[in-house]
């Protein structure tokens, strides 16, 4: 049992690949978006300052149980994940979700993605609802959740037929615009 879950924090990138490190928790993978939210509210001033920000957000993750030897960990390697991977891009500065194995590319498709300050701006509530949806039972007065500007991956359209093409018009010749002449000056009679 457990609900296992990973950050990909990316301070850097090498060849084709992002370079960071995994944030790794046992027991809180369901909650990763209010936590990496948190960080990024107290972490503000180090945004773009990738040693500090990953510490605070390692903190934040761990902040209750910071003398245990088992319930997180940090790793060059992904660690046991039930949830999509929560990429922080401190280069970018970008939060995006990702299906396990995309995360290190930085041309994978994502879940969804905001910058910073949309993510920070999205209520814990609405990150939780794309992360993890709530059940269905619970009971609360909120009806619906709406996340500022997230971009989210889309299903691909099914392939239409090609419209048949119509023949252009055939253009009529315009005449010029007559123009009215001045009647000369008769002479009255």
């Amino acid at each position: 049992m457990g609900d296992r879950g990973n950050v990909f924090f990316v301070d850097g990138a090498s060849g084709k690949q992002l370079d960071g490190i995994y944030m790794y928790t046992h027991w809180s993978g369901g909650f990763l978006p209010a936590i990496v939210r948190a960080a990024l509210v107290r972490g503000e001033g180090r945004w773009g300052d990738s040693q500090y920000l990953a510490r605070i957000l390692f903190c934040e993750l761990v902040q209750e149980a910071v003398m245990e030897e088992t319930g997180f960990g940090l790793s060059t390697q992904i660690g046991d994940n039930e949830h999509a991977i929560i990429r922080v891009d401190d280069t970018t500065q970008r939060v995006s979700f990702h299906d396990a194995g995309g995360e290190r590319n930085p041309k994978d498709k994502a879940l969804a993605s905001w910058s910073y300050e949309e993510f920070v701006a999205a209520g814990d509530r609405a990150l939780l609802s794309v992360f993890a949806p709530m059940d269905e039972e619970e009971d609360d007065d909120e009806d619906e959740v709406v996340l500022p500007k997230a971009t989210a991956k889309k299903k691909p359209a099914a392939k239409k037929k090609p419209a048949a093409r119509k023949k252009p018009a055939a253009k009529k010749p315009t005449k010029p615009a007559a123009t009215k002449k001045k009647p000369a000056n008769r002479a009255r009679r």
